[in-house]
């Protein structure tokens, strides 16, 4: 049987693994799997369970939306998060392990984050945000609010829009009777709860500092009882904070986090730490280990599996996973030898995993020819536990990138990867559509992409590449962006065109360069610096850096940065910086395209760019997409995903396909 192309029309036939969760003997595993609905428009999750006779259950059906999987300590419910899409409300939900009706624990009003059982089983300690009800702000359901009264600078947030005055707790939840007791009171909120093995205290995150705005990245770690007495802050040194967690005996907390708090930049390392309970230093346990913990590998699968370290039942590992190399792999921290160990490599992307703290972990894995599947892992022993996508693989084609090392910027190796269309032969000529990552400190890996595929299946080789900036380097190569965005990583990409332009099947003629948010930045300052692409496109892009600082929190990037834009001495700096400076000499062809509820780069990027090249007479298009946030393209609305995707490819085709 011939297997069909890959088109934009497959968002809609494709399964994504989500969250894992490992019952405590490790037998089964708790998983949601999302899919997206193109009549609805929405995104909808279900919840199954696999045995160890690789039986799927299927535990939780219909159109529902589904979070978080927990398995009781005791192994008798499976726990989860409800959203009810139609009537905005949010419940922690439950189902017997065995089989049955699920039914809602709570019956809250306001919003859940992280949860984690009691060793005992009757609590679950939340993080839970109260949602109040406000006849003046907001007079009727689904309609705007009269007014914002702004008192913050960190006042709205990228995917949630204006921040409400309401913070995110601490509350227990009792199991049996679904009461809720508050038992944080953080001015500025708190965090990412967890319970210590004997059920007796919680640790949690929080920003205590009375200017917590400008110093956001003083984060403290607290522990208080499970009835909410004895709060105490644990001593660490200042800096970010996240993910902590007890060890068996309840001596230390292990968390992820680094020093320097004043300096918000993206390139220095996160590593875990311990640090004992009842004082004494943190000791950075990872230290040798030049990666940032966990780091991201980007992909258009919109992955949003927490990661947090978890430690063996005996105490002396700590397992996670990091970056490396294009990867996310699963390491093994030895606390005493304070020594990093493999326990799962590979050209993959573990995106989720959990562990019983023994023999056995579930893993979700992603690799550049498969969204993701469940594997567990167990004994050293590697094996499959779903196959999720199996009938949309028997009859579609997916085509296998190669990676491409080459030399960049100072001498230093760049990692890449071309992905050539279907049937692809040497002595044709193709065209070339080179792809750029956001972050900047992020990277492109060897995991799955459904925006690649398509162009690669309409007959464009595809290049994408960690330039320097990019994390799963070590820390010098990430650090090398600072206070020169676009410089060396515009070096690293021409120094790759040179060498692909050698190859005889490459069409110089035809070729285009696009890439979104810090990827639209080095978009629109390539194109500003070079007439070498027969078109561009640029994507919730950067464009001023003088007019950037208004983003969600882009009066952060002062730290990244020589200083503030209005001292005399860095005003040039902050405006040779921007590509609009440079909008004179963009004759590129170039789309657009921008979410109009975008708080990390504003929508007035976009329109700064788009009306300076129409003055020029310029070609130019700008796509504007309604209510949508940065990551439109990983977590949008299904039918502007594919709207989105249908710009790109009608654009690249006119300009490239003449």
């Amino acid at each position: 049987m011939r297997r069909k192309k890959m088109d934009i029309q497959d968002l809609y036939k494709i399964k994504y693994l989500r969250e894992i969760a490992l019952s405590p003997d490790g037998d089964k595993i708790a998983y949601s799997v999302e899919w997206m609905d193109k009549k609805k428009n929405r995104y909808y999750s279900n919840l199954f369970v696999v045995g160890k006779d690789s039986k799927v259950h299927h535990f939780v059906r219909g159109k529902k939306d589904i979070k978080q999987p927990r398995w009781s300590p005791n192994g008798k419910l499976i726990s989860f998060i409800v959203t009810d899409v139609e009537k905005k409300k949010q419940n922690i939900w439950a189902i017997p392990a065995d089989g049955g009706e699920a039914y809602a624990i709570t019956d809250a009003k306001g919003f859940f984050g992280t949860y984690a059982w009691t060793s005992d089983s009757k609590y679950i300690v939340c993080e839970f945000t109260v949602k109040k009800d406000d006849k003046e702000r907001v007079p009727e359901e689904g309609k705007p609010p009269l007014y914002y009264h702004v008192k913050d600078m960190w006042y709205k947030l990228d995917g949630k829009g204006m921040l409400p005055d309401e913070k995110a707790h601490i509350w227990r939840v009792a199991v049996r009777s679904g009461m809720m007791k508050q038992l944080t009171f953080g001015k500025n909120g708190d965090h990412a709860p967890t319970v210590s093995a004997d059920g007796k205290r919680i640790v949690f995150t929080s920003n205590r500092q009375k200017d917590w705005c400008r110093k956001f990245l003083y984060i403290d770690i607290f522990t208080i009882g499970i009835n909410g007495k004895r709060e105490q802050k644990i001593t660490t040194p200042a800096g970010p904070k996240s993910n902590p967690g007890f060890s068996p005996d309840g001596k230390h907390i292990a968390y992820i986090g680094r020093q320097h708090p004043e300096r918000w930049v993206g390139w220095l390392n996160d590593y875990i730490w311990l640090v004992p309970v009842r004082g004494g230093r943190a000791v950075n346990i990872t230290k040798s280990f030049d990666r940032s913990i966990p780091g991201g590998i980007i992909d258009d699968l919109g992955h949003y599996a927490r990661t947090v370290p978890i430690f063996s039942a005996d105490g002396r590992f700590l397992y996670q996973t990091v970056a490396d190399n294009g990867s996310a792999k699963l390491y093994g921290i030895d606390i005493k030898k304070r020594r990093v160990v493999e326990v799962l490599a590979g050209d993959q992307v573990v995106y989720a995993y959990d562990h019983n703290g023994k023999d056995t972990f579930a893993l979700a894995i992603a690799t550049p020819v498969d969204p993701g599947n469940l594997y567990i892992l167990r004994d050293k022993k590697l094996q499959q536990a779903t196959d999720l996508n199996k009938t949309y693989f028997r009859t579609h084609r997916v085509l296998k990138p190669e990676e491409f090392w080459f030399k960049g910027d100072q001498g230093d190796e760049i990692q890449g990867w071309l992905l050539k269309p279907p049937n692809f032969n040497k002595r044709k000529k193709y065209p070339l559509i080179v792809q750029i990552h956001g972050g900047p400190t992020a990277a492109y890996g060897n995991s799955f992409f459904h925006e690649f595929q398509v162009l690669a299946h309409n007959g464009y080789v595809v290049f994408y590449s960690n330039p320097h900036g990019s994390i799963s380097y070590g820390e010098r190569f990430a650090k090398a962006l600072h206070n020169r965005w676009g410089i060396p990583d515009t070096k690293d990409i021409m120094k790759a065109m040179r060498l692909l332009t050698r190859k005889r099947y490459i069409d110089k003629k035809r070729m285009a360069v696009m890439g979104g948010s810090y990827g639209g930045f080095m978009t629109n300052w390539i194109i500003g610096h070079t007439n070498m692409f027969a078109c561009a496109v640029t994507m919730r892009s950067v464009v001023n850096m003088l007019s950037f600082f208004s983003s969600d929190f882009g009066f952060g990037f002062p730290h990244e940065f020589k200083g503030y834009w209005w001292e005399k001495k860095n005003y040039r700096f902050y405006w040779n910086m921007s590509p609009l400076k440079y909008v004179k000499r963009m004759k590129t062809p170039l789309l657009i395209i921008h979410s109009e509820q975008d708080h990390r780069c504003p929508i007035s990027q976009a329109e700064e760019l788009f009306v300076a090249l129409k003055q020029l007479n310029r070609d130019v298009e700008m796509v504007r997409f309604p209510l949508e946030p940065h990551g439109l393209s990983r977590h949008g609305s299904p039918r502007r995903r594919e709207k989105r995707l249908e710009f790109i490819l009608r654009f690249v085709d006119k300009h490239l396909k003449k």
